[in-house]
């Protein structure tokens, strides 16, 4: 992956994590691509549920390590 960044900062990690997301969001554009253009409503309402999917999974994992730190601060 070539940066274009000339600053004195390395932001490899900062490029690998934004390509991360890029990919991440083609692979759900992808998943869903319409197949005629009667179908368009319903692909964009199938992918705002995954994504809804994906964040509720995303806050139950950040909820459940949460509960994990504050029972191990309580100790």
């Amino acid at each position: 992956m070539a940066s274009t960044n000339t600053s004195s900062v390395d932001t490899k990690n900062g490029d690998k994590i934004a390509a991360f997301g890029t990919q991440r969001t083609a692979a759900i554009k992808a998943s869903f691509k319409p197949k005629d253009v009667e179908q368009k409503e319903q692909i964009v309402n199938a992918r705002k549920a995954k994504n809804v999917d994906l964040k509720k999974a995303k806050a139950k994992k950040r909820a459940k390590m949460a509960k994990a730190s504050k029972k191990k601060n309580k100790k």
